[in-house]
């Protein structure tokens, strides 16, 4: 009775950390698109997505109503299975671990489904999206919104370059003929090293000349007078209306799923774009941790366990986009 308390008492204390350690680490995709949890089935409805509709001039007194007839496009998000992590400690490294909200072990395992959660955003976005009345017609990426590596400005060559500001002018000039509107949603961009690395070669990012703002971290403090522009939390900052997010995307360790369709045929990074209502999130599971005592194993090991299950897809294609980067 004393040992099943105990035992008890220690999952509950394991469980409560690592819930702790996710609400620490910075927030992910749930916050950057249309994102709903505690769902239930085998498929969920995410939208019933109404084409454009016009309103028209009254041409007379007491005429003929006009309708618009919009098209209806109902869209899906099917469950998936559920994404686990597992380690286990042996009875000596028991003797010597304990598990405060802070422990490194809560905290490697809550940014383990933390990266899992952030694979399974970046699988629907790039992936096949569903619609339909059974949600089984499938939608493929817009071609029209992607953009190859070699752009210049105003054509294509054979240089492949890097995140240049010719292609961040293109995605929101892009975004502006699509009819989004900057002032109700920003774009939120995912960037690798190489790309943070391209934006400080990029004077307009970088010279209080071109954006007097820059000289503001994120934190509102400061920087020094001999600063430019900067990481100056660790993070770039936003420009041109983008909030970047960096990403390692390309990490096949990382991220083992989306990793597969984040380059393309010639090996450029495939960087994401995106307003939050053009992707939506679905969540069965938050997170649910086990603490187990593998009797099977040599000195009764204990094996810590957690599972989450999330499931992301673009709701409205004209409102995704990708970019794609080689080296520069």
């Amino acid at each position: 009775m004393g040992q099943d308390y105990a035992d008890t008492m220690a999952t509950v204390q394991f469980e409560k950390a690592v819930e702790f350690q996710l609400l620490e680490i910075k927030d992910g995709f749930e916050a950057m698109c249309d994102f709903k949890g505690g769902v239930v089935g085998e498929k969920v409805e995410i939208t019933d997505r109404f084409s454009t509709m016009r309103a028209k001039r009254i041409e007379g007194r007491l005429q003929k109503i006009s309708h618009s007839n919009p098209d209806v496009e109902r869209r899906f998000i099917h469950k998936q299975s559920s994404v686990s992590v597992h380690t286990a400690i042996d009875m000596d490294d028991q003797l010597a671990t304990e598990i405060p909200l802070d422990s490194p072990l809560a905290t490697n395992v809550a940014r383990a489904v933390k990266v899992a959660r952030q694979d399974e955003f970046l699988v629907g976005f790039y992936g096949t999206a569903y619609k339909g009345k059974e949600g089984t017609d499938q939608v493929s990426f817009l071609g029209a919104n992607i953009l190859a590596a070699d752009w210049t400005g105003s054509a294509f060559d054979t240089v492949m370059r890097g995140l240049t500001l010719a292609k961040l002018r293109w995605v929101r000039k892009r975004a502006r003929q699509l009819m989004i509107d900057p002032a109700i949603e920003k774009l939120h961009m995912g960037i690798s090293a190489e790309e943070i690395d391209d934006l400080l070669a990029i004077n307009e990012y970088i010279s209080r000349d071109y954006n007097p703002d820059s000289q503001v971290g994120q934190m509102g403090k400061p920087l020094n007078s001999g600063a430019q522009q900067a990481l100056q939390d660790g993070e770039p900052t936003d420009f041109m209306g983008i909030h970047f997010v960096p990403m390692e995307f390309t990490n096949s360790e990382a991220y083992p799923d989306s990793s597969v369709v984040a380059l393309n045929g010639s090996g450029h990074r495939r960087c994401p774009v995106w307003v939050p209502s053009g992707m939506s999130g679905r969540e069965w599971l938050t997170i649910q941790t086990k603490r187990d005592i593998r009797s099977d194993l040599d000195g009764h090991p204990t094996q810590f366990s957690a599972y989450t299950n999330v499931r992301y897809s673009r709701r409205d294609e004209k409102k995704c986009f990708i970019i794609e980067c080689g080296n520069s």
